[in-house]
């Protein structure tokens, strides 16, 4: 846990937590997961918290889901329950949600908190990566980027989410993983969805610092999905695994069961 902040702030305009944000040694406080989490001893001179900024909406605009950086996982998974229980995207959200941790973290952690961390192993950036997910920015201007881009960037982008886009259409989706038992993280996992009018879009964790698009994989199925294609996607997924390995799998072992969950998901499409 790290040491108590030289100074508190809780602002209700964005503007000026932009600005307290802007100061040396100052992070955001959201769920509080990622500052709870940092080692001890680690020293900030203050926090912000972004609980008055009413970033706590969800609703839909033009075909797609606006989610609040400050929505917890809960909250989010209880939305889509009411609101989008029939729809196909829904259960493969849910399910990531499920596995982003227990009860008492998806309580308190956001959907903007877990964007920002870019967690190595979170199942959920991995749906939103095959949803083609927008994130909304203040900084202090408003600009949008893409989901996929802000987690491929060396360093984050400087600023504030404000809103998490998801383009919401029907498809089909599939996940699949393998980690030590059904509830821990995952070793590795890959996420499919299918638009009803496109191909099959995938995303691994475990296979690199973060999770990301196997793009070369999802040129394999442009056009079409027989075997000749499965089998070029799942060895082209196995050829993404940039992960050198560690005591929970060894880098080859990562690459072979890219392969085998790249073809278990997409033949549940």
């Amino acid at each position: 846990m790290p040491k108590k902040p030289g100074a508190y702030y809780r602002p209700d305009d964005l503007d000026e937590a932009l600005k307290y944000l802007s100061q040396p040694d100052t992070a955001p406080l959201a769920g509080g997961t990622e500052l709870l989490a940092q080692e001890d001893g680690v020293s900030l001179a203050a926090i912000v918290d972004l609980q008055d900024l009413g970033l706590n909406q969800i609703g839909f605009d033009d075909n797609r889901l606006r989610v609040g950086a400050m929505v917890t996982l809960d909250e989010f998974d209880r939305f889509l329950a009411t609101e989008l229980g029939t729809a196909a995207a829904t259960a493969l959200l849910q399910k990531a949600i499920y596995l982003a941790g227990p009860n008492t973290y998806r309580n308190a952690a956001t959907v903007g908190g877990v964007c920002a961390s870019r967690l190595v192993d979170s199942e959920l950036l991995a749906a939103l990566l095959v949803f083609e997910t927008v994130l909304v920015y203040r900084a202090p201007a408003v600009s949008m980027i893409s989901l996929d881009e802000y987690l491929q960037g060396d360093e984050q982008t400087k600023g504030l989410i404000t809103e998490i886009v998801i383009p919401w259409a029907d498809g089909q989706g599939a996940s699949a993983r393998v980690a030590r038992t059904p509830k821990d993280y995952a070793i590795v996992s890959v996420t499919s969805w299918q638009p009803a009018s496109g191909s099959p879009r995938l995303a691994a964790t475990g296979l690199g610092p973060r999770p990301f698009r196997l793009a070369v994989a999802e040129a394999e199925l442009q056009m079409g999905q027989d075997e000749k294609a499965v089998a070029a996607a799942s060895g082209a997924a196995g050829d993404a695994n940039l992960h050198p390995g560690d005591f929970r799998g060894s880098a080859s072992y990562r690459a072979e069961m890219a392969g085998v969950l790249t073809r278990r998901v997409l033949s549940e499409l």
